[in-house]
């Protein structure tokens, strides 16, 4: 099931830095793919991809999350690009410096349970600049 109310509220929640709120939008059994984790290693969401959630706001206290374009795909799939950044507490070289605002793009595929939840999420994005601001304040 492809629930957009669900999908605007978590990205709302994410925006706001509410990850219990990201965390209700999702199935109490739900799993993800997250860059940090490694591309072969799936996590659970409660104990697992939240704390990377928890993490961005306290590295960037501006962070911001903002939805591009929803994709509806095939069955209980969709596809989301986004751009999170905000101000770097560090360089990324090449990228962007300490101080200065940056948004990286960013693509989720969600999958939802048929109550509407998100079951699997994924997400995709350039981790050098990740990397960095890991390195300097997490």
């Amino acid at each position: 099931m492809k629930d957009l109310k669900n999908i605007q509220a978590f990205f709302a929640a994410y925006d706001a830095h509410d990850v219990e709120g990201m965390v209700a939008c999702c199935a109490n059994d739900a799993q993800g793919r997250s860059v940090p984790y490694g591309r072969e290693s799936v996590a659970p969401i409660r104990g697992g991809i939240d704390a990377i959630w928890r993490g961005f706001p306290q590295a960037v206290p501006d962070f911001r999350v903002e939805v591009i374009e929803v994709i509806p795909a095939e069955g209980d799939i969709v596809v989301v690009q986004a751009i999170l950044g905000g101000t770097m507490p560090a360089d990324a070289p090449g990228l962007v410096k300490k101080g200065e605002i940056a948004g990286f793009p960013h693509v989720f595929i969600l999958r939802f349970a048929p109550d509407g939840k998100i079951s699997y999420l994924d997400c995709y994005w350039d981790n050098t600049a990740t990397n960095c601001i890991k390195a300097s304040a997490l």
